[in-house]
């Protein structure tokens, strides 16, 4: 049965990484390094901030001032929030509605750090109250690691094969997996193509779809 579900933020939850690629650009091209490109940019999706500081200064150099650049993303996403630019995914609403009405817990499971997730709280009404769990950045070992996934199954009091992960990224998925939850991918800014091959069990197309598939999955599990 499933009982729980285990959601990603950035590109599932919230559109931060489409809005987010925008302030990246202008952020790294305002600090003199135009040459960052969308392609750079989708190779930090899914990672922390280490993994991210680590395929910047890789790719352009030790000099690449991460910490002055990443303040300023932060900032700038924070800004779109509390302008009220920061959209919500296509059906977040209303699964949050579908799973509290079945009675299936809820956690979020971040690699954005706490204190980001709780601005976001404070100008996104539809996140607010309605996690009955969250483990954010360096509060467990980074995905791909399984730890966030364990973490967050373990506050909600549950298995993690009494849950369902929904991921965005390869890394989460590879999260998930390494956790042993079941893996549910909605593709944001990359494409459900090879990268993901053996990493999913289910690949919806927006979070309307989630209620109805867990319907079917306890279904089968009590015909």
């Amino acid at each position: 049965m499933i009982r729980g579900v285990l959601f990603d933020m950035d590109g599932v939850i919230l559109d931060s990484e489409r809005m987010g690629r925008g302030v990246y650009l202008a952020e790294c091209a305002r600090l003199g390094y135009p040459q960052v490109d969308e392609a750079l940019y989708e190779q930090l999706i899914g990672k922390n901030e280490a993994e991210d500081r680590r395929i910047m200064k890789a790719a352009l150099g030790e000099d690449f001032p991460f910490e002055e650049m990443h303040a300023a993303y932060r900032a700038g996403l924070y800004a779109l929030a509390e302008a009220g630019r920061l959209p919500l995914k296509p059906g977040v609403e209303e699964c949050f509605r579908g799973l509290k009405a079945r009675g299936i817990r809820i956690a979020l499971a971040t690699s954005t750090q706490r204190e980001q997730v709780e601005r976001y709280q404070a100008q996104i009404p539809a996140m607010r109250d309605v996690f009955d769990a969250m483990v954010c950045g360096r509060e467990a070992p980074s995905k791909p690691a399984p730890d966030i996934y364990l973490s967050a199954a373990a506050k909600l009091g549950l298995r993690p094969e009494e849950c369902l992960g929904v991921e965005d990224s390869v890394a989460g998925l590879q999260s998930l997996t390494a956790a042993g939850a079941g893996r549910v991918l909605i593709p944001d800014l990359l494409p459900c193509d090879g990268r993901y091959a053996g990493l999913w069990d289910h690949c919806l197309t927006d979070l309307l779809q989630l209620c109805p598939l867990i319907d079917r999955l306890n279904a089968a599990q009590n015909p």
